[in-house]
């Protein structure tokens, strides 16, 4: 099932307040036709020409604190990462976003909750073949001390490695193959995280304004100020992978390779993806055999609509 395209059944709804504006918003998932892949719709935005969002990396707005995007109307929606990690987690290809706000419900600061909406459903093969990406030769990117890089493989590997001088974090790595399981299991309830001191310069740049314990991992100097410690030591560089599978959902299609994020974040990833479509020799659209357990080339021409939509 998992390679060919999917959909959800019914609608999943959620509700909750956005970890940066503070805005509470109504977020429904729909089911999309095969081929439609992952859009937005800001419900709030009347005019039906202007209220869409494609979850595409040239829509890509800002990468500060959070991924943003946009569309040509300057309709955007912000903090899209965390479900777009576990509609990636669950294998969906195709699904509209209907919101009546301007950023995602932060929820419990991880994927879990959508992970378990959407398991509550059913999803749905849609009979068509899903598309891959498939690594053919190696882009690295360096930018402001991070580095990132796709690297060829036969499955999806992300290995991830952070560095902070925090006593309670440090100097972690992970890597990991993302697939159904591991991400339900591994990746789905680290949750994103913070430091009381930069709190203040946050809220004067008009971000973390609805962060709250219930949402978010606050780190003092020494300690961790929620009381349910976390779910697991190196939640931090977990929470990394969770944010890395977000902003690839932005690919359009899943990769068949491997990335390497070491002390990323939001915008390296997104220039990572950048540096990989303008680097054409570097990849191909594959579709995968059922019966021979193969990736198929897809025609050229299916290549450059990617790259030129």
């Amino acid at each position: 099932m998992f390679n060919m395209q999917t959909t959800i059944k019914d609608d999943i709804k959620f509700e909750g307040i956005g970890v940066h504006t503070n805005t509470k918003s109504c977020m429904i998932l729909k089911p999309s036709d095969p081929g439609s892949g992952i859009s937005f719709r800001r419900t709030d935005v009347k005019d039906p020409s202007k209220n869409t969002i494609k979850a595409n990396y040239k829509n890509v707005k800002s990468t500060y604190y959070c991924t943003e995007i946009s569309n040509e109307f300057d309709v955007s929606v912000l903090t899209i990462e965390h479900l777009l990690a576990a509609i990636f987690g669950a294998n969906i290809d195709n699904i509209e976003i209907l919101i009546d706000g301007p950023e995602v419900p932060i929820l419990d600061g991880s994927s879990k909750i959508f992970m378990d909406g959407i398991q509550d459903n059913q999803i749905i093969n849609q009979g068509d073949a899903k598309k891959f990406i498939k690594i053919l030769e190696p882009i690295v990117v360096n930018h402001n001390n991070a580095f990132a890089s796709f690297t060829p493989n036969e499955k999806l590997i992300v290995d991830a490695q952070i560095d902070f001088k925090h006593q309670l974090i440090g100097k972690q790595k992970m890597e990991i193959e993302v697939n159904y399981d591991n991400f339900l299991n591994e990746i789905s309830n680290a949750r994103t995280f913070g430091f009381l001191e930069h709190a203040e310069k946050l809220h004067s740049m008009g971000y973390g304004l609805g962060v709250t314990l219930s949402n978010t991992i606050v780190l003092t100097d020494k300690n961790i100020m929620n009381s349910s410690g976390l779910n697991s030591t190196d939640e931090f560089v977990r929470h990394k992978i969770l944010d890395i599978c977000g902003d690839l959902m932005l690919a359009d299609y899943r990769i068949i390779g491997k990335f390497t994020s070491i002390c990323g974040g939001h915008n390296i990833n997104y220039l990572a993806l950048k540096e990989l479509f303008e680097n054409k020799n570097s990849w191909c659209l594959v579709d995968f055999d059922e019966d021979s357990k193969t990736a198929e080339n897809i025609e050229h021409i299916e290549q450059q609509k990617l790259v030129n939509q």
